[in-house]
Order: C-alpha cells, then sequence, then structure tokens
C-alpha cells in the first residue's frame, strides 16, 4: 500500500485537532475584521490584522464571503430548501384542513338533505291522509247549496203575508174589505162555497149549500191547519211573484183563506168619508186610534203564522235533486221523495233533510270510518246546521216574547181604562 493512502487512528486525531484549531483560527480572524468594519481602525487595530495582510484585503475577502453566503442562502438555502419545504407544508397542511372541512360539510349537507326529504315525506304523507276526497264532505255542500236563497224567500213571503192582513183590516183599495165588513164576508162566503165546502158537514146538510162537490185536496183547507200547513214541508205559494195575484194557486188561495178565517175574521167597520175631520160630541178620532191599536195586537199575533208559512214556502231547485237521493236511501220511492219534498223544497223542508233525515241513512255513519281530518270537517259542518237551527228556535222565542207581552199589554189596557175613568171624574 502506498504511505500516502495510510492513516493512522493518531495521524486522524492529529488531523481533527489541528483542523479544529483552524477553524476556530478563521473565526477569530473572522470575528476581528468585523470588529475593524463595525467599531472603525486605527493604525494600532490595523497592525491586528497581520504583517502578512492589509485589512483592505480582509475587508474585500469578508466581502466576498458574505456574498457567497447570501448568494447561498437565497439560491440554494432557501430557493432549494426552505421555500419548497414551507410550501410543501403549507399544500400538505392546506389539503388536511380542507380535506376535513370537507368531510364535514359533506356530512352537514346530508343531514340537510336528508331532514328536507324527510320532511316532504312527511308533508306527502300528511296531504294523502288529511285532504282525500270524501263523498260525505260534498254532501253536506250540495244538499246546502240552495238553502241561503231559499231562506231569503221565507222572510219575503213572511214580510207580504203580514202586510196582506193590514191591508185588509184597515180596508185598502182593491181589497174585498174596502167597502167595510159586509162585503168582506161576502166575499169570502162565495169563496167558500165555490172552494172549501164540504157536503158532508152537518150531516150532509151543507149539501143545499154546496150542490157541486169541491175538489177532495181542497176541502175544508181554510180551517183545517194541521192538514193545510204543518203536516206538509213545502206549500205552493211565493207571494214575492207577480202571478200570485192574478192568477193563485191553490194553496195560495188556501192560505189567505185560513188566514182570514184565524185572524181578524170580522175586519173593522169603516167611518164615512171627512169622518175624521167631524167636530160632532163623536171621537172618531179616538176610535180610529183604538182600531189601529187592535190591527197592531193582531199583527204580533198573526206574525208566528205568517212566519210558519213563509218557512214552508216554496224555494229554489238547486238541492231538489241531491235531497231526493237522500230520500229515496231512506227507502221512499221517487214519487213519494218529490211530494214530501215538492216541486222547490222550502226553507223548512231543507233543515229537515240537512237537521234529520241525513242522519237517518246508516251509511252516514259508516262514511264517518274516514280520515280523522275529513270526520272534523264534517264534524264542522253539523255544527253549521247546528248554529242556524239554533238562530231559528231564537227567533221563535222572540216572537212567543212578543205574543206574551201583548197578552200582558191586553190583561193590563182593562185597569189602565179604569185608572183612567177615574182621573177623568175628579
Amino acid at each position: 500500500m502506498n504511505n500516502k493512502q495510510q492513516h493512522s487512528p493518531e495521524k486522524m486525531m492529529g488531523n481533527k485537532v489541528w483542523t479544529t484549531m483552524a477553524n476556530k483560527m478563521k473565526t477569530l480572524s473572522f470575528m476581528s475584521v468585523v470588529a475593524v468594519l463595525v467599531f472603525g481602525g486605527t493604525v494600532r487595530q490595523a497592525q491586528a490584522c497581520g504583517i502578512c495582510t492589509d485589512c483592505g484585503t480582509w475587508q474585500s475577502y469578508v466581502t466576498q464571503e458574505m456574498n457567497l453566503h447570501e448568494n447561498w442562502m437565497i439560491t440554494e438555502w432557501w430557493e432549494q430548501y426552505l421555500k419548497p419545504a414551507m410550501q410543501q407544508y403549507t399544500d400538505d397542511s392546506r389539503n388536511a384542513f380542507i380535506t376535513d372541512a370537507l368531510m364535514i360539510g359533506a356530512f352537514l349537507d346530508g343531514e340537510s338533505e336528508l331532514n328536507s326529504l324527510r320532511t316532504v315525506q312527511e308533508l306527502n304523507a300528511v296531504t294523502m291522509k288529511d285532504y282525500q276526497v270524501s263523498d260525505a264532505i260534498c254532501k253536506f255542500g250540495t244538499l246546502s247549496r240552495s238553502l241561503a236563497a231559499s231562506e231569503g224567500k221565507a222572510k219575503a213571503n213572511q214580510i207580504v203575508l203580514s202586510e196582506r192582513s193590514q191591508n185588509r183590516q184597515l180596508g185598502h183599495e182593491n181589497m174585498a174589505s174596502a167597502e167595510g165588513g159586509t162585503k168582506d164576508r161576502i166575499a169570502r162566503y162565495k169563496q167558500f162555497v165555490k172552494t172549501f165546502c164540504d157536503p158532508d158537514d152537518y150531516g150532509s146538510a151543507m149539501k143545499e149549500l154546496c150542490p157541486t162537490a169541491p175538489s177532495d185536496k181542497t176541502r175544508n183547507l181554510d180551517i183545517n191547519y194541521t192538514r193545510l200547513v204543518d203536516a206538509r214541508r213545502t206549500l205552493n205559494v211565493d207571494f214575492t211573484s207577480a202571478t200570485a195575484k192574478a192568477n193563485p194557486t191553490s194553496d195560495e188561495e188556501s192560505v189567505i183563506a185560513l188566514a182570514n178565517n184565524l185572524y181578524a175574521h170580522e175586519v173593522l167597520e169603516r167611518m164615512d168619508p171627512g169622518g175624521l175631520q167631524s167636530t160632532d160630541d163623536v171621537d172618531n178620532r179616538t176610535t180610529y186610534q183604538d182600531q189601529r191599536a187592535i190591527v197592531a195586537k193582531r199583527s204580533v199575533a198573526e206574525n208566528s203564522f205568517n212566519a210558519i208559512v213563509g218557512m214552508k214556502a216554496s224555494g229554489t231547485v238547486a238541492s231538489k235533486t241531491y235531497m231526493q237521493n237522500v230520500l229515496t236511501k231512506l227507502g221512499l220511492s221517487s214519487a213519494d221523495a218529490l211530494k214530501y219534498l215538492g216541486d222547490k223544497p222550502s226553507y223548512d223542508a231543507q233543515m229537515e233533510v240537512l237537521t234529520k233525515k241525513l242522519y237517518q241513512d246508516p251509511a252516514f255513519y259508516a262514511n264517518l270510518m274516514d280520515t280523522p281530518a275529513n270526520v272534523e270537517r264534517q264534524y264542522a259542518a253539523l255544527q253549521a246546521f247546528g248554529l242556524m237551527q239554533r238562530r231559528d228556535i231564537f227567533e221563535t222565542i222572540l216572537r212567543s216574547e212578543m205574543l206574551l207581552s201583548t197578552i200582558l199589554e191586553m190583561e193590563l189596557s182593562a185597569y189602565q181604562d179604569d185608572v183612567q175613568n177615574q182621573q177623568n171624574k175628579r
């Protein structure tokens, strides 16, 4: 082996020591040069640089080394090692953070979407359950379609009947009673013989009075309230029509005759022309006021009759077919159902079906096996009909109160007259 290639451990150790000492000397020299550059050099300080080398050389060397060091830090240490490492670390950290955030966001998006889908499905299920078509609900709507119009006609007929009665009692123009009670009784007698007389009455004694027997449908209807009004749901009467006066129906004629017999069967006697302006001892003015007071009391009594006839007067036909179907399901034939309701079902007939007949069909209770929402809707409809029925009852109670107040007034009038007479004697 070549001696130059042989290195003993002692020599290697000596080289390391020498290298270390050289490095320390270089460091000390470097420190000295920096001190000279920083604090400024003097003659004595320049001698410290050494005899063989001047300070300019050292400064040039230091500057060169610093430039190399700076170049190394920028081009190699920063550009090749530190900057790529920091960029890679930033990219890795960002990717890690974004990946975690994306995963969490994906979970949140999935949860939100699933909740939304579940809500939509729940609403679909509720819609399918609560908004199913129900024949029972439609039945209430179709059966009550013409109820309001029929009620309006009932009120109008009630008003017309009341006005007609007052005109008859006060001798209104174009009335049979315009000239007094005699003409009124003659007109009613002729009508009785022609329309209402029953030859079998009074042991067939009425045959001499009415040799031609009237129709069985109209016999004694001028006195039979039960058969004419109470037992029927719809009367073929419409006193608001223009043809009621010129060409009255059989029911209209019978209702008027019955009203004449029940209320004011004796009309008030008429005064002579100018009687209210007379200055004789007869106090016609007081008599006329008393007559009007009697008419007012009779109007209160007759108002209940007029209200009942009005509710049974012909209504509208919008719900006729549906109400006939309700009655046929109860076992009536089509002809009997039409006879029961009439051609134009009255307000009373429609309320009878809506508040009574409809619930006599077992199918109504079978239809209650429906969705809870539809059952609640049927319950709301029943409450509406119940409110209308209670309103009718309330109006009946008001009429009863008016009748009681009128009776009380009549009872007190005798005592009032006694007190008034005693005051006049003093």
